[in-house]
């Protein structure tokens, strides 16, 4: 069997990004153009591609989602400002995934429903990102959905080693079960040791940004301590110690001070739905299935207390956690992630909300 290096393709591509190009791969039998660029073409199996120039390409919003919570990339978006995830429909070429830069975060919900109600074109938007170039988008014309970020100047090393405090010696919390429990919770969801975890380990730094890991952390948190971590609240989180200090709080013990966060640790079945058919709907019915429609890009037209989240609307993990997320927002309830796992449709979500109001 003849191996394929993709390796060169993957070179070509960022070195063109560094001199301002954004490049491509065309199918010389059927003309469909892979992007990101790849060796063959997936449309047709055709191996004979060759590259062409994208630059001035433009592509049309499919799908629009949030990117704040455990979803997005804090680092980025200190560096770039806010952005959301997006799917572009670039012509003759397959949808991709990416991310939509200089964009008013806080204006999500209009712009969500402009999406569906409009054709919004972006364009490609090179940056800089750590030590190479990355290719983003932004939308091509002027709009109330527009926002340049004013990013301030991060402060020199030197400076910032000037005004951090003393390092603290490393303190044994061996005997500390709430600390044990979420760096065990840690380990397991990170796929690392224990013994590589410390109250000072950074969570996206020295672990992993992928969000699905820590979801099924703050899972295996909730399920061994008994408490609740909120998504949004997580996204603020950045070390294993501060993790800790939430749960130590909504346990009522003593919180770990700064000076000793530094220190090393060794080491349902949903109840039966109502008859939903003649059910005349609340206000709570109705935000619930608002957010439903608004995380599943739906009218809230179509959707009964009998709709089946999964069967019905989509089965994209994503799409739920946004809808959690809504909820949690508009009625002030929490549902935790594993719980959701058991709510099949529209009216489990409200029984579980009105349970908690």
């Amino acid at each position: 069997m003849t191996k394929y290096d993709l390796e060169p393709i993957t070179k070509t591509f960022y070195d063109a990004l560094e001199e301002g190009t954004v490049l491509g791969r065309k199918c010389t039998s059927c003309g469909h153009i892979e992007f990101p660029p790849y060796l063959c073409c997936n449309s047709c199996g055709c191996l004979d591609t060759e590259w062409v120039d994208l630059t001035n390409m433009r592509g049309v919003i499919g799908q629009v989602l949030p990117t704040r919570g455990a979803f997005g990339d804090p680092e980025f978006r200190k560096v770039h400002g806010d952005y959301f995830s997006i799917e572009v429909k670039v012509p003759g070429a397959d949808p991709v995934s990416t991310s939509l830069l200089h964009v008013d975060y806080d204006k999500y919900d209009e712009f969500d429903r402009f999406v569906r109600e409009n054709e919004v074109v972006v364009k490609p938007l090179i940056i800089q990102d750590e030590d190479t170039k990355v290719l983003v988008w932004e939308l091509e014309d002027e709009s109330e959905f527009k926002k340049i970020p004013e990013i301030k100047e991060a402060a020199p090393a030197k400076a910032k080693e000037e005004a951090a405090a003393p390092a603290a010696k490393a303190i044994d919390l061996s005997n500390d079960a709430t600390a044990q429990t979420v760096i065990d919770a840690a380990a397991d969801a990170y796929g690392v040791d224990a013994s590589e975890i410390t109250l000072a380990t950074d969570i996206r730094e020295d672990l992993s940004n992928e969000s699905m890991k820590m979801i099924v952390m703050i899972s295996t948190i909730e399920d061994e301590t008994n408490v609740t971590i909120e998504i949004q609240e997580a996204s603020n989180l950045m070390t294993i110690a501060d993790f800790v200090n939430v749960v130590k709080e909504r346990l009522g013990e003593e919180t770990i001070s700064a000076d000793t966060a530094s220190g090393s640790v060794s080491g349902g079945t949903a109840a039966a739905t109502a008859d939903t058919g003649t059910e005349e709907l609340d206000d709570i019915a109705k935000k619930v299935i608002q957010c439903a429609a608004d995380s599943y890009g739906v009218d809230a037209s179509e959707i009964t207390l009998a709709t089946d989240i999964r069967e019905d609307l989509s089965n994209e993990s994503m799409k739920m956690i946004v809808m959690i997320s809504e909820i949690e927002d508009e009625l002030d309830v929490t549902i935790e992630i594993q719980e959701a796992s058991n709510l099949m449709t529209i009216a489990d979500f409200v029984r579980v909300v009105r349970e908690r109001l």
